[in-house]
């Protein structure tokens, strides 16, 4: 347990799942102060203890480390209410699009931290990148980053590219999503049940994405050695070099991307 008082600006769900992994990890609950205008979207937390407020300020004002989890569109807002109250205090944000260099100007004598966090995070299976100490003061480092580590994955990541690093993580979870969907939607056209079919591509992306952590092989090795010459997967993938998958992904990536320059600064 560490001595910081963490205050969370702003609610949401990503704001929740990070408070909840934190909660007997790294900080008592009651060391925990988060704002919502709609206190009825954190009752889980009051029952464990959490301090609940409208008013931003209040978590600003209480938190040692203070945690942004606010909107890109209010984000500017929300800091013209409570910049006085972060001199020389760390922040994290994990506002998408907002680079470190723009909050280093914004608030010049904070402590800033960028972190892109993912929704697995809610499962203590996330996976989180987030920038080099720099200025920091380590005992904050070390706390934020235990924040996150009790929760999955982190991984230190330029503050330059992180918003190219959101295809492949933040926005991750969704594409992996959509592509178990259609898996189950083409099971159902050939007399499969939905359901089923959808557990069955889950599974097979958890034993996957183990295999590829844990097998010390490379994607392109662990791809080679599920093919047998004249299979049915290679069969499959060669619908992928037809198709030009590799194309499609890499505007994925852009159009991503591309949003996350527009809506941040």
């Amino acid at each position: 347990m560490n001595y910081k008082h963490l205050g969370v600006v702003g609610g949401g769900n990503m704001a929740q799942a990070i408070v909840n992994g934190a909660i007997n990890q790294v900080v008592w609950a009651d060391e925990i102060c988060i704002s919502n205008p709609h206190l009825e979207k954190l009752g889980l937390l009051r029952n464990q203890g959490v301090h609940l407020t409208t008013d931003n300020r209040e978590a600003a004002a209480y938190g040692d480390i203070v945690l942004l989890a606010v909107k890109p569109q209010k984000i500017e807002e929300v800091l013209d209410g409570i910049d006085d109250l972060l001199v020389s205090k760390t922040v994290v944000s994990i506002v998408a699009g907002y680079s470190q260099k723009w909050l280093q100007e914004r608030l010049p004598q904070a402590h800033i931290i960028c972190v892109m966090p993912n929704t697995p995070l809610s499962l203590g299976k996330g996976a989180t990148a987030i920038t080099p100490m720099g200025d920091v003061p380590e005992k904050d480092y070390r706390f934020v980053s235990s924040m996150f580590l009790c929760a999955g994955g982190l991984f230190v990541v330029p503050a330059e590219k992180m918003n190219d690093i959101i295809p492949v993580n933040g926005s991750g979870p969704a594409f992996f999503f959509r592509i178990a969907d259609i898996m189950a939607k083409e099971a159902v056209k050939r007399g499969i049940d939905y359901n089923m079919a959808v557990m069955m591509a889950a599974q097979t992306m958890t034993g996957a994405a183990e295999m590829l952590m844990k097998s010390g092989k490379t994607a392109e090795q662990l791809t080679r050695e599920v093919c047998s010459p004249g299979g049915t997967t290679i069969a499959g993938l060669s619908a992928f070099e037809d198709m030009d998958i590799q194309s499609i992904f890499a505007e994925t990536f852009r159009r991503c991307i591309d949003r996350a320059y527009e809506l941040g600064k």
